[in-house]
């Protein structure tokens, strides 16, 4: 068993695959050494006790260090991690299992790709699921954005691993096509053995597609983020108008109590005698070139200030 398998590199890696062939004295190969680690996130919906939902998840890993020999072909396999997917790869392997494929150190791999393949499938369908429901219950979810949040938290890791079992098959296939073409003359690849390779291509085909559809429930996801935070600030929105509307209806009478208030006027209580002073002008001279100026300001203050100091955006922002 190579060395790098037992570092606390490779065992928390997110998936890899690695091959190496056996040789003898005379260089000749006498049979092959692969090792392939595969994970899959499961993900589902529950009731907590406070009877709100929330998702749980748990990992599906698959270790796996497979030793063919030549002379016999025979093939030792080691299968680690997660029990019960272990034992339904074995049985998955020893259902396909071909005496005439025998001859090739690949021929277990088809069987364990299919069954993560499919296990894909299943988490790829589930993750949907919890996207159908928020969208089917959106009224209900409007402002839980702990559990929007949470949705494409788990998607994310389940598109991942789609990536990374896709990167695995192709290494498995380049490596599949290294050993056909180093097969020797007399032991030419025979069609069983470009059987497996054709069923690694027709899965790779399907973990493909199967990356679309995750890329298609992640741009789904998004979407409705998007809408829950336009919601959110359209809902914002009409609070700071009916925020403005009320100052605006205060507005016009805290103006002209302002006026009032000022020194241009005087209010004799005892004889009731109301006086305007002939300086009454000069509150307007001031007041509308202020406001013009200040008006001006707001509309083409950042354009004049370009013009006249370019430099000045960095120092406010």
């Amino acid at each position: 068993m190579p060395r790098m398998w037992w570092t606390t590199f490779a065992k928390r890696s997110n998936g890899y695959f690695g091959y190496q062939d056996v040789l003898d004295s005379d260089g000749k190969r006498t049979g092959t050494i692969s090792w392939v680690r595969f994970m899959v996130k499961r993900v589902s919906k529950i009731l907590n006790a406070h009877d709100v939902d929330e998702i749980k998840y748990h990992w599906v890993k698959l270790n796996a260090v497979t030793r063919w020999h030549a002379s016999n072909n025979r093939t030792d396999i080691l299968l680690f991690d997660h029990p019960r997917f272990a034992l339904l790869n074995r049985d998955s392997i020893l259902r396909d299992i071909n005496p005439r494929e025998l001859g090739d150190p690949f021929w277990a791999y088809p069987s364990m790709v299919e069954e993560v393949a499919q296990l894909h499938d299943v988490t790829i369908w589930e993750t949907r699921n919890l996207l159908r429901d928020f969208e089917l219950r959106r009224a209900f979810y409007r402002f839980n954005y702990k559990y929007l949040h949470e949705i494409p938290r788990h998607m994310t890791h389940v598109n991942e691993m789609v990536y990374v079992t896709e990167s695995i098959l192709t290494s498995i296939q380049k490596h599949h096509a290294h050993f056909l073409a180093t097969t020797d003359k007399v032991d030419a690849p025979r069609m069983s053995f470009l059987n497996i390779q054709s069923r690694l291509d027709s899965l790779h085909n399907m973990v493909t597609n199967l990356r679309h559809r995750a890329e298609s429930n992640n741009a789904r996801i998004q979407n409705e983020m998007a809408l829950t935070y336009n919601d959110a600030a359209r809902i914002d929105s009409s609070a700071m108008r009916a925020i403005s509307l009320i100052g605006l209806l205060f507005l016009p009478a805290a103006f002209v109590a302002a006026i009032f208030s000022t020194s241009f006027f005087n209010f004799d209580a005892p004889t009731g005698v109301w006086r305007l002073s002939s300086h009454f002008w000069m509150y307007w001279a001031v007041a509308v070139p202020l406001t013009v100026v200040t008006v001006v300001s707001w509309f083409f203050g950042p354009v004049i200030m370009d013009r006249v100091m370019p430099q000045w955006r960095r120092w406010v922002e």
